[in-house]
């Protein structure tokens, strides 16, 4: 019953340590959740932060039949951006949305960032990139890339978004 106890008061020690007693950061240690793509990939993610750097982990399985099950992973510091701080939980949904619209979640594609700290806005290091390494099973088709960012997610402000959307869409035809 004691080296139980000891273990876990330790464990929490070392945590509170790690991460210099802001709860937030002991809180995301642990994050994971499920989504689906547009090509109905089913994907599990996990997020891990250590040391001021974030790894994002997924396994997603092509549908029945589709081929073989893939695995990557995205690291990056987010906490490098200055939104970040104050909207951890923002950020983490616009980089998941970003993931679920992807065809292949774990193809070779541009690095993932949040509008909050988009291009202007944060350092590079802020965004996750995509860890070299193969995953289990065939690399998807070449055609199957990312389609091209949104412009007004490049460009106009996060409160303004809604609103600019409309008119690069309009613009666009």
């Amino acid at each position: 019953m004691r080296l139980p106890l000891a273990l876990l008061a330790l464990a929490a020690l070392g945590a509170a340590a790690a991460a210099g007693g802001a709860g937030r950061e002991a809180a995301e240690a642990a994050q994971a959740g499920r989504f689906s793509t547009p090509e109905q990939h089913r994907c599990s993610w996990e997020l891990r932060s250590a040391a001021g750097a974030s790894e994002l982990r997924l396994s997603c399985r092509p549908p029945a039949g589709g081929g073989a099950a893939r695995s990557c992973a995205y690291r990056g510091e987010p906490r490098r951006c200055p939104a970040y701080g104050a909207r951890s939980r923002q950020y983490w949904r616009q980089i998941l949305g970003r993931l679920r619209r992807r065809r292949h979640p774990c193809a070779q594609g541009g690095p993932l960032s949040a509008r909050l700290c988009g291009p202007g806005r944060a350092p590079p290091e802020a965004q996750l990139r995509l860890l070299p390494g193969p995953g289990p099973g065939p690399s998807p088709p070449a055609a199957a890339a990312e389609p091209t960012e949104d412009p007004a997610e490049t460009y106009c402000a996060e409160r303004w978004h809604s609103l600019c959307s409309f008119f690069v869409g309009f613009w666009e035809g």
